[in-house]
């Protein structure tokens, strides 16, 4: 019997993403089952489709968007230009694992792929996390990903970004009593194939509609009335937690912020029977122009 343990996503830039709590390859497999008229027994099986991807969530939250960044935008990477990597660690019977440089181990590559985030989300005295989706596009010639056997891993795990709840300004002024909040990509997929293969040739964003949601204890609907409030400055931010120490200090250049400029407010709900009145903002934003970007991701700023 042999064990595997995740080891981690080595992207073609060298980038080891190796703070996994959880990535499951998946096939996502559409199944043909066929039967005869008025037989209730299959007598055909098939595929009609896959599309495969690996979703993965992290702790990491700068490393993933620095790579994101790096490219076009701010929410997706083309990951084409070299193989993208998953590794898995053989675990060694009558001890813990083999050693990396040995041939024990098993990668599942990914030759053409495309990797995107979904949400980044924290809460008070909570880890951050970026939720994402490791697409596998079919290069016309191998599986979209392949499965290369034994061999050794490339990727030193490491394990030092953590982020937690940072503040929330919202036109210059810092919410109170924020437990949480979450912003969404909103970013929607094409996945295509054509000529009667199973798997997608084209996979390309369509839309993004990205909404920052928090909930805040205070005043019901954070005093903003009804109909809301225009944005016109907006900062969020994930505060740096600090090895065998707490948080690292406001005005080191190490936390994570977010901006945008425009967009509006609107209260959602708010509770408060039984405890403290806890309120939903939902904050959708918006390009100013089709030239700009909706928001600005600056991974080494301090909280002002």
């Amino acid at each position: 019997m042999q064990e595997h343990y995740l080891h981690g996503i080595l992207l073609p830039s060298g980038a080891f993403i190796s703070e996994l709590p959880d990535g499951s390859p998946a096939t996502n497999t559409e199944e043909l089952v066929g039967r005869a008229s008025g037989h209730p027994d299959p007598l055909f099986r098939g595929i009609r489709g896959q599309k495969p991807e690996i979703p993965f969530t992290t702790p990491a939250v700068a490393q993933i968007l620095d790579a994101i960044t790096g490219g076009t935008n701010n929410f997706c990477l083309d990951l084409s230009a070299g193989n993208t990597d998953v590794g898995y660690k053989q675990g060694t019977n009558l001890g813990v694992r083999h050693d990396a440089g040995s041939s024990y181990h098993e990668r599942l590559r990914v030759a053409r792929g495309f990797l995107t985030w979904n949400t980044i989300s924290a809460q008070q005295e909570q880890d951050a996390t970026i939720a994402c989706r490791l697409l596998a596009v079919y290069d016309g010639t191998n599986q979209p990903i392949v499965q290369l056997g034994t061999g050794s891993l490339s990727g030193t795990p490491t394990a030092i970004q953590w982020y937690t709840l940072g503040p929330v300004v919202i036109n210059t002024i810092s919410q109170d009593g924020l437990q949480e909040w979450s912003l969404e990509s909103g970013v929607q997929i094409n996945q295509k194939g054509d000529k009667g293969t199973i798997w997608p040739t084209y996979t390309g964003v369509r839309t993004t509609e990205p909404v920052l949601t928090l909930k805040a204890e205070g005043k019901p609907w954070g005093g903003l009335g009804l109909a809301g409030t225009v944005i016109t400055s907006l900062s969020f931010y994930l505060r740096k937690k600090a090895a065998d120490g707490f948080n690292v200090a406001d005005g080191a250049s190490s936390h994570i912020k977010i901006t945008a400029t425009n967009g509006l407010v609107l209260p959602e709900d708010a509770s408060g029977v039984d405890d403290s009145a806890v309120s939903t903002l939902r904050i959708g934003l918006r390009a100013a122009s089709s030239g700009s970007d909706i928001i600005t991701i600056n991974t080494s700023a301090a909280i002002t």
